[in-house]
C-alpha cells in the first residue's frame, strides 16, 4: 500500500490536472498560456511526510518544423522515499510556436520496478503515431500535459465547465474541469488570491475515482500552486515552492 501511495503522490503532478477523466462537456477553445522561460516547482508529502518534488519547466526551440515551445514536467522522489519506491518520471510535449498543434510527446517513466518509455509524434494532418498505435484525433484534441496550459490560457470564471479531447497511452479521453470557487492559499511561495478548479476523476493514474482540487492564481497566468487529492489509495498535497518568469513575474 505505501509504494503505490507513493507512486499516485508523486505522478500525480505529471499530470496536474489529472485529464484522465471523463465528461460530455464542450470545449471552448482558447490559446495556450506558454511562456517562455516559465519555471514552476513544486513540493510533495504525503499526510507530513515529504516525498519529493516536481517541475514544470517551458522554453522555445527550433525544431525540424519550425519554432516551438518545449513543455518539461519531471517528478522525483526525495532520497527517503526513494529507499522504499524511487520515481524519476519526465514527460515532454513539443508546441508549434504558429500553430499550437502537438508535433511531439514523450513519456519516460521510472516508478520502482516499473519503466515505460513512449514516444509520439504528430504530423501535418494530425494523425498520431507511436510504433503500431495511430490515432486520428478529432481537431483541438492535445496531449495530457499541454493541456493544463489550454486551460490556463482561458478567462476562466466560477461556474464555468471545461471539456477537452486529450490522449495519453495510445487512448483518446474526454476530460472536465470546473471551476467551483474562489480562495485566498499561502504556500512556501507566498499568499495567493485563487481559482478552485476541480477535474473529474475516474480510472487513470490515480485509480478507482476520488477527488482532486487544484488552486490557481486569479488572474493573467493562473499559474497553479497548490493540488490536494483524496482518492482511494489515500492523499496528498503539492505545494508551489517557486515561479520564475523571464520578466521576473
Amino acid at each position: 500500500m505505501i509504494r503505490r501511495l507513493l507512486k499516485v503522490s508523486l505522478t500525480a503532478m505529471t499530470l496536474l490536472v489529472c485529464l484522465s477523466a471523463y465528461s460530455g462537456s464542450a470545449y471552448a477553445g482558447g490559446v495556450p498560456l506558454l511562456i517562455d522561460g516559465e519555471s514552476l516547482e513544486f513540493k510533495i508529502r504525503y499526510g507530513s511526510m515529504p516525498a519529493g518534488y516536481a517541475r514544470l519547466d517551458v522554453e522555445s526551440r527550433e525544431g525540424p518544423g519550425g519554432e516551438l515551445y518545449r513543455i518539461t514536467s519531471v517528478a522525483r522522489s526525495n532520497k527517503m522515499v526513494s529507499l522504499f519506491f524511487e520515481v524519476d518520471d519526465r514527460v515532454i510535449a513539443d508546441i508549434d510556436a504558429v500553430t499550437y498543434q502537438i508535433r511531439r510527446f514523450e513519456k519516460d517513466l521510472h516508478e520502482g520496478p516499473f519503466e515505460k518509455h513512449m514516444v509520439f509524434t504528430c504530423d501535418p494532418e494530425g494523425v498520431v503515431r507511436s510504433g503500431e498505435i495511430c490515432l486520428s484525433p478529432m481537431p483541438g484534441t492535445r496531449d495530457v500535459l499541454s493541456a493544463l496550459y489550454y486551460v490556463r490560457g482561458l478567462d476562466l470564471k466560477v461556474g464555468q465547465e471545461l471539456g477537452i479531447d486529450t490522449f495519453d497511452n495510445g487512448k483518446i479521453y474526454r476530460a472536465c474541469v470546473k471551476v467551483i470557487g474562489e480562495e485566498r492559499v499561502t504556500t512556501p511561495a507566498g499568499s495567493f488570491d485563487c481559482l478552485v478548479i476541480e477535474p473529474e476523476i475516474e480510472e487513470g493514474i490515480f485509480g478507482k475515482a476520488g477527488r482532486l482540487v487544484v488552486w490557481v492564481t486569479n488572474d493573467a497566468l493562473k499559474i497553479p500552486v497548490l493540488v490536494k487529492s483524496s482518492v482511494s489509495v489515500g492523499s496528498f498535497v503539492a505545494e508551489l515552492v517557486s515561479a520564475s518568469h523571464p520578466e521576473g513575474e
